[in-house]
């Protein structure tokens, strides 16, 4: 009799940072495309790559996931394309042009 091989399911990781990002990207991507409204958690959890535990560990509503893309991605390309700019510039008028030049 030969033994079987056994099977092992595919290793974890401990990378919460990385499932929080990957998290954040879909439900970016999926807001930006579907709405927050059309945007469902399973389609999310699927996109991401992770089951519902880690994203409610991460994010215990859907609320809370929209918010932390406001937060952490909307703010930033928001501070990006219209706060740093003017607050670089010389003068508000300088600083104004260039954010629309």
């Amino acid at each position: 009799m030969t033994a079987r091989p056994k099977v092992r399911p595919g290793k974890r990781t401990n990378d919460p940072e990385g499932l929080r990002k990957r998290v954040l990207d879909s439900a970016e991507a999926s807001f930006q495309e579907r709405g927050y409204h059309a945007s469902s958690l399973g389609d999310l959890m699927a996109a991401a790559g992770v089951t519902g535990g880690a994203l409610h560990h991460h994010f215990p509503t859907k609320k809370a996931l929209a918010l932390a893309v406001i937060e952490e991605r909307v703010a930033a390309a928001v501070e990006a394309t219209w706060i740093a700019p003017v607050q670089a510039a010389g003068s508000a008028r300088e600083g104004v042009r260039s954010v629309f030049e």
